[in-house]
């Protein structure tokens, strides 16, 4: 008995017979199918039956709507970084100002809250169409 990952799925390969070559062919064939199905995998079992090898899959718990792809992550991580320095949680910033390090001016008051709220909600609303074209 020996194991492989393969990606982020494990593999289980139950007789020391399969050659660990035939077991990465066959995990990336259940992984393919899978994937196909739109499943995916956490962990693919081989063993050898009389017919030949035996493949048994266990898909990743948890509904697939709530797991990201990688695209979607990177937006995700672009918006939280965009809110942090709209509104900063620091305790020594101030919330109703904003200051630009690069010309050195400074803004106060309510124009600095309605350019944060039109910044955000642009940006929301180019994550949504970028999130969107897959």
């Amino acid at each position: 008995m020996y194991k492989l990952i393969i990606g982020n799925v494990r593999v289980t390969v139950d007789d020391d017979s399969i050659k660990r070559e035939q077991a990465a062919a066959y995990a990336k064939q259940a992984i393919s199918a899978a994937g196909q199905q739109g499943k995916l995998l956490s962990h693919v079992g081989l063993s050898a039956g009389p017919d030949g090898i035996e493949v048994a899959t266990t898909e990743k718990a948890g509904c697939r709507m709530i797991r990201k792809s990688i695209k979607q992550s990177m937006l995700d991580g672009i918006l939280d970084a965009a809110q942090e320095k709209m509104y900063p949680s620091g305790t020594f910033s101030q919330k109703d100002s904003w200051f630009d390090s690069q010309t050195g001016q400074e803004w106060r008051g309510t124009e600095v809250e309605d350019a944060r709220t039109e910044v955000l909600a642009k940006l929301e609303e180019w994550i949504k169409s970028a999130s969107s074209t897959n």
